[in-house]
């Protein structure tokens, strides 16, 4: 299944029935968490200052990860937590999915921050360790269909940086 484009998500978004869904969507894409994680964060959890969040990740180990957009910060200024299991996010994306036409599981959202950074100009190295993946194996995999257009836009936003 392809990566959720930063369009896509938009329109995901505004398809979503409530703003804790809203807010679920866009944690999951800036941030790269996988749906366990997001489903388990809480308030306390947020460090607004430093952009991040710590999140309990895969095998029970605590992780860093982007604390998202405005929206994000928005739902968890008036609620502790999300209030949603695991299924319940997939439900709702899946749910999101019929209606908004965009074929996408809840790990689309996560390849989507992959890839969104990556065409962004940070590093495969960079976006593994943001993403909290082990091995740089899946950073690769899922930057592959990068195109040659973005390529050249990254060499070109490099090279008039330097100037």
């Amino acid at each position: 299944m392809p990566a959720i484009s930063k369009e896509q998500l938009d329109i995901l978004v505004n398809h979503a029935l409530t703003e804790r869904d809203k807010a679920i969507l866009n944690l999951l894409w800036y941030s790269g968490m996988r749906v366990s994680e997001c489903a388990g964060v809480k308030a306390k959890d947020f460090d607004w200052q430093e952009g991040i969040v710590v999140v309990l990740g895969k095998g029970n180990a605590y992780r860093k990860a982007l604390a998202g957009n405005g929206l994000i910060r928005q739902w968890f200024s008036k609620h502790d937590s999300f209030e949603i299991t695991t299924r319940g996010i997939k439900s709702m994306i899946q749910r999101l999915s019929r209606e908004s036409g965009i074929k996408f599981s809840a790990h689309a959202l996560r390849r989507g921050f992959c890839v969104h950074q990556v065409k962004s100009g940070l590093s495969t190295r960079v976006v593994q360790s943001l993403g909290g993946w082990n091995t740089i194996t899946m950073v690769e995999r899922y930057s592959a269909n990068l195109q040659f257009d973005d390529a050249l836009k990254l060499y070109h936003d490099a090279c008039s940086q330097s100037k």
